[in-house]
């Protein structure tokens, strides 16, 4: 009879036990190795990218050449017209009351937006709101909110200019003709008339008026 000695019986428990730690191992690895399979693949999945770019709207920029015109209601009950004109990147503005007080502006219109300055504190501000502007005039310590609305030739800006004396005019879509005269020496007034063929008479002559460009530099 052949005794298993208790050295011979120790190392094949050690080997059965070898067995049975590799066999447990074995059975526990995949599982994390799965997990971070999945985790990886989430983090690069080409669909999540692409949504996220598209749903990043471009914002509206100006026409390369345009004219707004909008009124402001003042507290005295009568109406404040602003006309904004844009050619490439530069606008003008300029905002009268029809009577004594008018301001100018220039600056840029990038992205949509309106960032004009003038003197006397003068600014505006706006953006692009669909086919129209909204913005905020100031003049001094006094500021109004606006929405200027896209305008079509003979509508727009216009000026003439003789003797140092100056006549701005906005003519918007109906026709109407809101306009200040300013003196040689500052003061304002109402300005003449000016027809649908952008005359005026002024000093008793017949002048043309001159339209102005979101290029120009006035004011």
């Amino acid at each position: 009879m052949t005794r298993v000695g208790p050295w011979v019986t120790l190392a094949a428990v050690a080997v059965l036990g070898g067995g049975l730690v590799v066999v447990n191992m074995s059975k526990e690895d995949p599982a994390p190795v799965a997990v971070e399979t999945a985790s990886a693949s989430a983090a690069v999945t080409p669909g999540a990218v692409a949504s996220t770019d598209q749903s990043a709207a471009p914002a509206p920029d100006f026409p390369e050449t345009a004219d707004y015109v909008g009124t402001i209601g003042l507290a005295s009950g009568g109406t404040m017209t602003v006309s904004i004109t844009v050619e490439g990147d530069r606008a003008v503005a300029y905002a009268c009351d029809g009577a004594k007080v008018e301001s100018w502006s220039q600056g840029s219109a990038e992205g949509g937006a309106l960032r004009l300055t003038g003197k006397n504190d003068a600014t505006l501000e706006g953006r692009l709101e669909g086919q129209a502007v909204q913005g905020t005039l100031a003049i001094g310590a006094k500021q109004w909110a606006f929405t200027a609305e896209p305008v079509q030739a003979p509508a727009g800006l216009y000026t003439y200019e003789s003797d140092g004396v100056r006549q701005s005019w906005i003519v918007d879509d109906g026709g109407q003709v809101t306009g200040v005269q300013r003196a040689a020496n500052g003061t304002t007034s109402a300005a003449p008339g000016l027809g649908t063929d952008a005359t005026a008479t002024i000093g008793g002559a017949r002048v043309t008026a001159t339209k102005v460009s979101g290029a120009d530099h006035v004011g």
